[in-house]
């Protein structure tokens, strides 16, 4: 899984990001403009707050100092506005893993549902979806009332329609992404949307949500502030979400962007926009006939993985503890097992149900896992 190498912004290519000025020389003018942008920022409630931020924003403002990130960190310090504390990065197991990789706008959006979380004073159940492009940064973000798979696509479909179709769409297993335990062949609402549009549905290995690590490590960034608003109602609770949604995108002036803002790279890439008149997420059933499914997935010690449910299958015990991926041909009803792009295996994937969504059957499914396949 990949796309095409490039530089991640060519206007910047040749751009320094140093100083502008000779160590030691800062003016006490340019100092103070740090501590004061520090003090501004902290007072905006989805502003991006560090020496970091800061420094980029000197540039993009055409700032005849710029200070480099340590040394405006110095000065946050000495002034009692940050802690010299970091933390470091968690150090994940480096197994080669097959997941897709981000080379370009949209070559991979990765999608997570966030809750419940609750409002000041109501037991209401609130879910902060979340869309994220691996490349430019870019965000999509809503709020929804419960876990069920027809608000998911809902917010998809609004969302590709403005930040573009992407190539692949990474998430982790919940039901309410994939589909059912009962039919763990035949996906759900969001799958079939997906497959419908081109896109190729990713599922990160079962249990570790780190996969997602664009999307997860927003997340922490939407604890601190947006749901640390206090907000009266569901309504106001959105407002935040649209008004956070818009600073990330077009404010946040990001180190692996070279300093531009998610918006900024965005602008200069081809969009696969959805059109406005598409509808068909909104049907009753959709097939699931075309396209293709992947999940990435750990071997066991018995030489086996699992795709969903008890849905398994033999690989080799001899791979036991590496990752394969198992990507499944929904025209021709095969899942092919390869790891290092070389195929291991190939099996069988006739679907495992028929009529699973009768119109008739929805006593029937009201209280079961497969409600969240689509409704």
């Amino acid at each position: 899984m990949g796309g095409t190498h490039g530089p991640l912004i060519d206007s910047l290519s040749d751009r320094k990001a140093g100083p502008k000025q000779a160590k030691g020389h800062w003016s006490a003018a340019i100092r103070q403009q740090v501590l004061e942008m520090r003090r501004t920022r902290s007072q905006q409630p989805y502003a991006l707050i560090g020496a970091e931020a800061i420094h980029f924003e000197l540039i993009a403002l055409g700032s005849s100092e710029t200070p480099p990130v340590r040394t405006i960190h110095d000065w946050l310090v000495k002034a009692n506005l940050v802690s010299r504390q970091s933390v470091k990065p968690e150090n994940r197991e480096s197994k080669p893993i097959p997941l897709p990789q981000a080379e370009a706008v949209n070559e991979v959006q990765q999608l997570d549902l966030k809750g419940p979380v609750y409002l000041h004073g109501s037991g209401h159940k609130y879910y902060l979806v979340v869309l994220r492009d691996c490349y430019s940064r870019r965000c999509a973000i809503d709020v929804l009332t419960s876990r069920a798979a027809e608000g998911i696509t809902n917010f998809l479909v609004a969302s590709w329609q403005w930040m573009g179709l992407p190539r692949y769409l990474q998430m982790d297993n919940a039901l309410e992404f994939r589909g059912s335990n009962r039919y763990p062949r035949s996906f759900g609402r969001v799958v079939r949307v997906a497959i419908d549009l081109g896109i190729e549905p990713v599922f990160n290995p079962t249990s570790e949500p780190w996969r997602n690590g664009g999307v997860e490590r927003f997340n922490g960034f939407l604890d601190n502030r947006l749901l640390n608003v206090e907000c009266a109602d569901q309504d106001a609770l959105r407002t935040q979400a649209q008004a956070c949604q818009q600073a990330c995108n077009q404010t946040h002036r990001l180190a692996a962007l070279s300093g531009l803002t998610p918006h900024e790279v965005a602008a200069k890439a081809t969009l696969d926009l959805l059109p406005a008149s598409y509808q068909r997420h909104q049907a009753k059933f959709m097939p699931q006939d075309k396209g293709f499914v992947s999940f990435v997935r750990l071997v066991r010690k018995s030489g086996r993985i699992t795709l969903g449910a008890k849905d398994r299958f033999m690989v080799d015990p001899d791979l036991a503890y590496t990752y394969v991926l198992a990507r499944v041909d929904l025209t021709k009803k095969k899942v092919t097992i390869s790891q290092d792009n070389v195929p291991l295996k190939t099996y069988d994937y006739s679907a495992d149900t028929v009529g699973a969504w009768a119109a008739d059957d929805q006593d029937d499914v009201a209280n079961d896992d497969i409600c969240n396949l689509w409704c």
